[in-house]
């Protein structure tokens, strides 16, 4: 079995607040065959990008073949999510040793997910009597006679909490981002589709540091306010005189909620956006330095570097030249 470990390239900024314990996630996706890891990629880039966004929090992706090693007993299965990976092609069927493998595995994960053809695995393991399930049209035929009921949606989450489905790969990210939500909040959940392209982008989601610190406030209304305005004024930073005037409250009032909401000072939260954006605009784009600091609020190239080597350990020209060399700090570590 592999796994891939997805953390978080930023995992550094704003962690100033009394941190909790890292918490570990596994996500064991299901093969019918080797072949099938091809498509896998778009659940890799899911769970990379929610470690991206979500604190506190490392999401592990393995990757398993269908009784290719034992299933694992209840102590492997508690919190972990199990995901059939199918296609809109293949119905899965399998029989003796591979679906009593299965089986198993349905009954001690604590989420699964059915793709694609794999939906009819719930007929095979004894489930489909009645059961409702999101089920692609090639499939229709087959669920009906096995007594599945189509939902009629492209994703469907079951009552019982355990046993949820989509009619293709796609949609499951699209199931995904709903648990997400459920794990982590709505906020979150949105931010997240915006980032991998479920839905048009929005603005907050090119901030990591922003995201991170609304979640972290309970999506405090004033914390975003103000998290908003800094991000609408990197170029040419406010006074926080100026962003206590804009939401109508005093300078102290906004610094002590933010600070008690956030766990981190107002004035070094703005610093450290001009300083992500900076960071940003070295890794995506051309722009000189002397633009990118005067873009980022900073009154030079040399003041940005200063800033910059203080806060990230390394230097603008380094961040640039691995851009140059194609270099990914955040590759898969395969084990």
């Amino acid at each position: 079995m592999k796994h891939y470990v997805l953390r978080n390239d930023h995992a550094h900024l704003a962690r100033t607040a009394p941190s909790t314990p890292e918490r570990i996630q596994n996500i064991d996706v299901i093969l019918s065959d080797p072949e099938a890891k091809a498509s896998t990629e778009m659940v890799v880039e899911f769970f990379r990008a929610l470690n991206d966004l979500v604190e506190d929090y490392t999401y592990i992706v393995n990757f398993r073949k269908v009784a290719e090693d034992t299933a694992g007993g209840p102590l492997y299965w508690a919190g972990r999510t199990a995901i059939f990976w199918g296609d809109i092609h293949k119905n899965w069927q399998f029989k003796g040793r591979d679906k009593a493998w299965i089986t198993q595995v349905m009954n001690l994960s604590s989420r699964s997910i059915f793709v694609g053809g794999a939906v009819l695995l719930l007929a095979q393991t004894g489930r489909a009597d009645g059961a409702i399930a999101s089920i692609h049209p090639n499939f229709s035929a087959a669920a009906q006679e096995v007594g599945l009921i189509d939902c009629g949606t492209g994703t469907h989450k079951s009552v019982d909490g355990r046993t949820h489905s989509a009619s293709t790969k796609l949609s499951a990210l699209t199931l995904m981002s709903e648990f997400v939500s459920l794990d982590h909040g709505e906020h979150l959940a949105d931010t997240l589709r915006s980032y991998i392209g479920l839905t048009e982008p929005k603005r907050t989601c090119a901030s990591q540091l922003a995201v991170r610190l609304i979640q972290r406030s309970g999506a405090d209304p004033m914390v975003r306010q103000v998290i908003d305005k800094m991000l609408d004024n990197v170029e040419d930073p406010l006074r926080i005189s100026d962003l206590s005037q804009s939401l109508g409250t005093s300078t102290r009032q906004l610094q002590r909620r933010f600070l008690h909401k956030t766990g981190v000072k107002l004035l070094t939260t703005y610093r450290e956006l001009r300083l992500e954006r900076a960071h940003s605009l070295l890794r995506y784009t051309d722009m000189p330095q002397l633009e990118i600091s005067t873009a980022t609020g900073f009154s030079s190239a040399a003041a940005l570097g200063r800033a910059f080597r203080a806060h990230y350990k390394t230097t603008p020209e380094d961040v640039r030249s691995r851009r140059y060399a194609g270099h990914l700090s955040d590759q898969h570590r395969t084990h």
